[in-house]
């Protein structure tokens, strides 16, 4: 009987000392490889398929990111498949079927990704065909804004047999831009016309208000790659959205593009932010009244501006969401106010470089505090404390603000721009300088001089004035008229480097 109860013994101490001994495994390297597609159903390229079902089987478990928006058919078709997930597959139902004799290629954009960790597939695409031959036309469309040559991830290019077809939604072909570029690769060998619109709504249909590019003449698949240009067509008549922010400071949107907005009236200052939005401020608090602002070079827009009370802090505007606007010239900032600046207290502001308190000199300009007597490359702080500014008897609540300066290698008092011979004697052509996301005109000459530039690069407009008019006019769509030619190049500055030309890098 002992014997049994010291075997027993025995085997409760080995249980508790197995229990006491497991070790948890770690949870590993996070997983950062997208699903692998490891087989699809048809396989690609197939020829006479006459099921209605796609599969596609991957190496993991796989879930649908915006399915109805993310998975396009080639031809088009208005009908969306009906997706749905078994373990490590992915199926899509057809309930119409498919066209007899036809080549489909069906498009995946950033539609499947992984369970555990959300990596995308990103784009993949199958190719199948109803009859005995598989189209293999090819083509393939780049799409940026013509602007800013920016590209978004919601644009659609539809391919369409006639123009009527393309307000009419009757698509041929349709693919999603990926960075900025689809690639048709199961065309048949017709000729198309091609339109490409920002699908910010994601109805599949164009409005008006949206980004839109087209090709004028047919188009056929074999092409050298197309280059299309987004613009925003201008309303019959432009109108301005007037955006009571806070007392005295009021935000403007304009239903188009304008450009150069000023205002005359001494009592108010106009701050652009965008090509569509800008602030106005008043010195101090207005009865209800109009103001005229003047943009375009020749138009004038009369506002309705509310009353508004003078019960405010004076604060910082941030202008633009550029990291480069915390960044400044080696000796001079700028810092905007939403007020008319009256009165400084110089014994309330503060200023640290690299943490260690130094002196500086301080000055006003309209709604700008100039600070001026710093070194090149340096990191600041900067304290104003509450009632160091003042406008009209208002004053500031605490502000405090880290920039940095240039250093000394990125700051070239005078930098001598040559033009290209062609933009020299094109007549029509007109230059501007990229300056906080405004345009600033440059007198066209053969050589021009830029005092005090300072960063890593100079942007400039070069437009195709075609009209004259001193502006860019954008296109019409309806009408068949493409926006002026408008190209952004950008000037690279090397240390030591003075001289540059500008030239058009991509007629």
């Amino acid at each position: 009987m002992k014997s049994i109860i010291k075997l027993s013994a025995f085997f409760f101490l080995l249980l508790i000392y197995s229990c006491a001994s497991i070790v948890m495994p770690s949870g590993g390297p996070r997983d950062n490889s997208p699903p692998k597609v490891i087989k699809t159903y048809p396989e690609n390229n197939t020829t006479n398929f006459v099921d209605n079902k796609i599969i596609l089987y991957f190496d993991e478990f796989v879930e649908l990111n915006q399915p109805l928006n993310n998975i396009s058919l080639s031809p088009y078709t208005k009908t969306k498949p009906e997706a749905s997930i078994v373990g490590k597959r992915v199926f899509l139902d057809f309930p119409e079927g498919f066209k007899p004799n036809t080549t489909y290629s069906i498009e995946f954009n950033n539609a499947i990704k992984d369970f555990s960790e959300g990596n995308n597939v990103g784009s993949f695409s199958l190719a199948f065909s109803t009859g005995a031959k598989l189209d293999t036309g090819k083509l393939t469309v780049k799409v940026s804004d013509a602007k800013t040559l920016q590209h978004s991830d919601m644009t659609k290019i539809c391919l369409v047999k006639s123009k009527s077809d393309f307000f009419g939604k009757n698509y041929k072909y349709v693919s999603t831009a990926n960075v900025g570029r689809a690639q048709f690769s199961n065309l048949t060998h017709e000729s198309f016309y091609i339109y490409a619109f920002v699908d910010s709504n994601m109805n599949m249909i164009w409005d008006k208000t949206e980004a839109i590019a087209f090709s004028k003449d047919l188009v056929k698949a074999g092409q050298a790659e197309l280059n299309l240009k987004l613009f925003y067509q201008n309303q019959a008549k432009n109108s301005f959205i007037v955006l009571p922010k806070i007392n005295n400071e009021f935000d403007i949107t304009s239903s188009q593009d304008i450009g150069f907005p000023e205002i005359t009236d001494s009592n108010f200052l106009l701050i652009p932010q965008s090509a569509k939005q800008f602030k106005i401020i008043a010195k101090s608090s207005i009865q209800a009244q109009k103001v005229r602002i003047k943009y375009d070079g020749d138009k004038y827009e009369n506002m309705e501006l509310p009353a508004t009370k003078s019960d405010k802090y004076i604060e910082k505007i941030k202008t633009t969401d550029d990291r480069m606007s915390q960044v400044f010239r080696n000796d001079t900032i700028r810092i905007a106010f939403n007020g008319f600046l009256t009165k400084l207290d110089t014994s309330k502001i503060k200023i640290k470089q690299e943490e260690k308190p130094i002196r500086a000199s301080f000055g006003l300009q309209r709604n700008h505090l100039i600070i001026t007597g710093l070194d090149f490359g340096k990191n600041y702080k900067l304290t104003l404390d509450s009632q160091s500014l003042w406008s009209y008897g208002l004053y500031n609540s605490t502000i405090v603000q880290d920039f940095a300066t240039y250093p000394k290698e990125k700051f070239y008092e005078t930098i001598t721009i040559t033009l290209d011979p062609s933009i020299a004697t094109n007549k029509n052509v007109r230059i501007y300088q990229v300056v906080d996301n405004q345009w600033a005109p440059l007198v066209k000459q053969a050589k021009t001089s830029l005092k005090n530039q300072y960063g890593d690069e100079i942007k400039f407009y070069i437009l195709i004035d075609e009209n004259n008019d001193g502006i860019w006019t954008t296109g019409d769509v309806e009408k068949e008229i493409q926006p002026e030619k408008l190209y952004l190049e950008t000037i690279k500055l090397e240390p030591k480097k003075l001289d540059y030309i500008l030239k058009i890098k991509n007629p």
